[in-house]
């Protein structure tokens, strides 16, 4: 294929090859080779992590079932400047008096030390309990890993009123209140970190605070308690899809929604308070689309995270996992938007089915394509309709690195408003019918998203007022902020019932609300954004838009949780001097002589329909495999069918939170299906691959894949066949014990092999650290861990109490 030398900046030009075809109306020549199957070609739109994950593992694969060259020619398309994964990511620049001479930025601060390294943009932690996949790979492309203390500040924000209903408060006209809830890590073993709540200095003379304080949190542990133990039982038994249901509607299809857990379940106001924002935070949402989730999604994150995971980050960043999962990609585009794909006009032995349209108009044909990206871009361009749509506001940044390109980025005024143009999803009665892509369009659509701003910045005003308060993680709501969403009657005045929910304190009180409120009118989609976000967002047509639809905003909304990292906390080259913050869902804007660098982003949600639809999805893209297949070698349309040669990967395609684990798992899977689907190619991991390459260690996994698939192994109970929701939540945690042993097994014979002590491999580096799956062992066990933190916890605020330091015992 002729190419030439894209003169747009390359992040890594010595390792790929940085092209873009010149424009030409004429496909891709076909050829027909004799003897044994050509390779195959493979597009690849979205270089998330998603992307890069299925690119990899596709380019690892080899012809002759291993022994043969390299399989499948990978091109990989980004429309960025550099991979996306690591597009809004920047790296630091240093105030120190030093560097600021040297690049010319004047004097410098002469008492600042000297800082470097990069902030990820948006930050990326995870429990390795809840991403052994990502584990996996992580370790087979040589990425580090750390673990940070889980500690956490939640305190609420109070708004002015603003001076008229229609106008919104003044930007900053807002008071940050002390915590109401804050905590700290107290080590308790080797291997096991407890994090519990701080108390308040008691007076004698005013005892109030304290007691309150405590009776709070004495709330907040038997709910936690209390929804651990429900959690781990469901989920060790495979009936997490049943959680919150009584045992007579089992098996109905209906799923809970953690609204209706939390009110149904009489857990706390406090209970509530403190754990709805951590998850808006988890799940990058408002707290609308938070209560819509699915009560199984969110408590099976509870059930295999808590109460001992710790979050863990990578070491280098995560340009580290882009360059390494890219090495082996022959091709990639950048700066390059996928615009349509069609049909190969002639059809030709040999040739290849599917032509890819870009920006340019050049044209490039292909037997397979991957689209990871969001479900609404990929509907799009299916649909032939990204061309008609605006992107969102290109990253502003201020921290420039040695390739700074001004084209690549945007301005800060394209950031301030809260709801920048984004592209929608197509409109299905404007698609045909009989269009290719018509069932793939119809599923995706039914893929919902919330846009939401990441800024980094330097205005500590989003800490809480006492340094000694702030934490890893400050999580900020609004001080009226409707945490439960509670239906309304009318977007215009809460009803006398929203305000005695909003008061209520008693469990059985707050019940009966809610249950009168849905018997006097059902719930409905377009009634259900809250008055304390109609009365503060700034623009009346977003508070009032519906919550089921494809896109609503979460930041600068305040009816959503607003979590601020310290960026030094996990990253110790940013010395201590100035604290390197990053914000996700601003509920207001930082001042803008701290800011550093602002990006927006949509977040995929989770609601029944789109859980029904990655059912679908999958559905979808097993009956395209088993037509390529059945087709292989017969003459005829149905083999060269486009529409069963495109598939889906993303956070979305995964029947849990969309989080970085998903991007993994969605990628193996479409890997297998292409590999299963070309069996003329006998496409397998090359045999000389090293025994630590993901494929060599996912190999016991995919073993089990198959045999699942195949029908002989641990079918459900009824014999029928399962959706991919039903068989994730079915066998999602055994599958993890399992993997668990099989990494322990690995590492023994890799330790073997290199003459090694097993002892070097230290339990705290597995993916589960799960030592029993019996969750009542496993519920004495934490508590006596947790009693084992209490006796320090009640010692650290006696020393503090008189006025000493207790920070050696309590880690924030």
């Amino acid at each position: 294929m002729p190419a030439s030398t894209m003169s747009a900046p390359a992040p890594y030009p010595s390792r790929r090859k940085d092209t873009h075809t010149a424009p030409s109306t004429a496909t891709t020549p076909a050829t027909t080779v004799p003897g044994p199957p050509r390779k195959l070609r493979v597009a690849v739109v979205g270089s998330g992590l998603a992307g890069l994950t299925v690119a990899h593992l596709l380019s690892s694969l080899h012809a002759e079932n291993g022994q043969g060259e390299q399989g499948i020619e990978v091109e990989l398309f980004e429309k960025a400047h550099k991979l996306g994964m690591d597009a809004a990511s920047l790296s630091v620049t240093c105030p120190c008096q030093k560097c600021a001479q040297e690049s010319g930025r004047g004097l410098g601060d002469p008492d600042h030390e000297h800082v470097e390294g990069r902030m990820d943009v948006p930050m990326r932690s995870f429990f390795p309990e809840y991403y052994p996949n990502l584990v996996r790979l992580y370790r087979s492309i040589g990425v580090k890993f750390h673990d940070a203390d889980n500690t956490l500040s939640c305190f609420n924000v109070t708004f002015g009123s603003p001076s008229s209903p229609s106008s919104s408060p003044k930007p900053r006209d807002f008071n940050v209140e002390d915590p109401y809830l804050s905590s700290r890590s107290y080590k308790v073993s080797a291997d096991h970190t407890i994090t519990l709540p701080d108390l308040p200095p008691l007076s004698l003379l005013n005892p109030y605070p304290f007691g309150r304080r405590l009776l709070g949190y004495y709330r907040i542990a038997r709910d936690y308690v209390r929804m651990l133990a429900v959690s781990k039982e469901f989920m060790t038994q495979g009936n997490m899809m049943e959680i919150g249901k009584p045992v007579s509607e089992w098996g109905n299809g209906h799923q809970v929604s953690l609204r209706e857990f939390l009110v149904q379940g009489g857990y706390s106001n406090d209970f509530s308070a403190f754990f709805v924002p951590l998850f808006a935070c988890v799940c990058t949402c408002s707290f609308e689309r938070m209560m819509d989730y699915p009560a199984c999604v969110v408590l099976e994150y509870v059930a295999r995270c808590m109460p001992f995971g710790r979050m863990q980050f990578v070491s280098s960043g995560v340009q580290e996992v882009t360059e390494n999962l890219s090495r082996n990609i022959g091709t990639i585009h950048y700066n390059t938007m996928v615009e349509k794909i069609i049909e190969e006009e002639e059809e030709t032995e040999g040739g290849y089915p599917i032509v890819l349209v870009d920006s340019f108009g050049v044209r490039r044909s292909y037997d397979h394509v991957v689209f990871a990206t969001q479900a609404n871009q990929a509907a799009a361009t299916l649909a032939g309709q990204m061309s008609s749509t605006k992107p969102l506001p290109k990253p502003f940044v201020t921290s420039r690195d040695k390739d700074y390109d001004a084209a690549n980025f945007g301005l800060m005024e394209d950031h301030d408003r809260t709801d920048p143009v984004t592209p929608r999803n197509p409109v299905l009665e404007t698609v045909d019918k009989k269009h290719p892509f018509y069932s793939q369009i119809k599923t995706l659509a039914k893929f919902p998203y919330e846009r939401t701003q990441v800024v980094c910045h330097t205005d500590t005003s989003f800490l809480p007022k006492d340094p000694g308060a702030w934490r890893l993680l400050n999580i900020a709501k609004a001080v009226n902020a409707d945490i439960l969403a509670s239906p309304h009657m009318s977007d215009d005045e809460p009803e006398e019932d929203d305000v005695l929910l909003a008061c209520s304190g008693s469990n059985n009180e707050r019940r009966e609300l809610v249950n009168r409120k849905h018997k006097r009118r059902p719930m409905t989609r377009s009634s259900s954004v809250s008055s304390t976000s109609s009365q503060h967002s700034s623009s009346s047509d977003h508070s009032s838009r519906s919550s089921s639809s494809s896109y609503t905003t979460a930041s600068q909304s305040h009816n959503s949780a607003m979590a601020t990292h310290i960026m030094n906390n996990t990253a110790s080259s940013l010395g201590s001097t100035t604290k390197f913050l990053q914000t996700t869902n601003p509920i207001f804007q930082p001042r803008p002589d701290t800011v550093i660098s602002s990006a927006w982003f949509e977040r995929a949600v989770v609601n029944p329909a789109s859980m029904k639809a990655v059912d679908e999805l999958n559905e979808l893209m097993d009956e395209q495999a088993e037509r390529v297949l059945s087709s292989e070698g017969t003459p005829g349309k149905s083999s060269k069918a486009m529409s069963d040669r495109v598939w889906f990967v993303g956070s979305y395609a995964y029947p849990g939170i969309p989080l970085l684990e998903g991007c993994v798992v969605s990628a193996v899977q479409v890997m297998e299906r292409i590999m299963g689907s070309e069996r003329a190619h006998a496409l397998a991991p090359a045999t000389t691959a090293s025994q630590e390459s993901f494929l060599k260690l996912d190999e016991p996994m995919r073993a089990r894949r198959m045999r699942r698939q195949k029908g002989g192994e641990e079918a459900s109970e009824e014999g029928e066949e399962e959706s991919a929701s039903a068989l994730y939540f079915r066998t999602s945690w055994r599958d993890t014990l399992q993997d668990e042993k099989i990494w322990l097994e690995q590492e023994k014979e890799q330790a073997s092999k290199l003459g090694a002590s097993r002892t070097s491999v230290s339990k705290k580096s597995s993916a589960v650290g799960a030592w029993t799956d019996n969750v009542y062992v496993e519920m004495a066990w934490m508590l006596l861990l947790y009693l084992a933190a209490i006796v320090q916890w009640w010692m650290v605020f006696v020393i503090e109490s008189v006025g000493f330091d207790g920070s050696r015992w309590a880690m924030a």
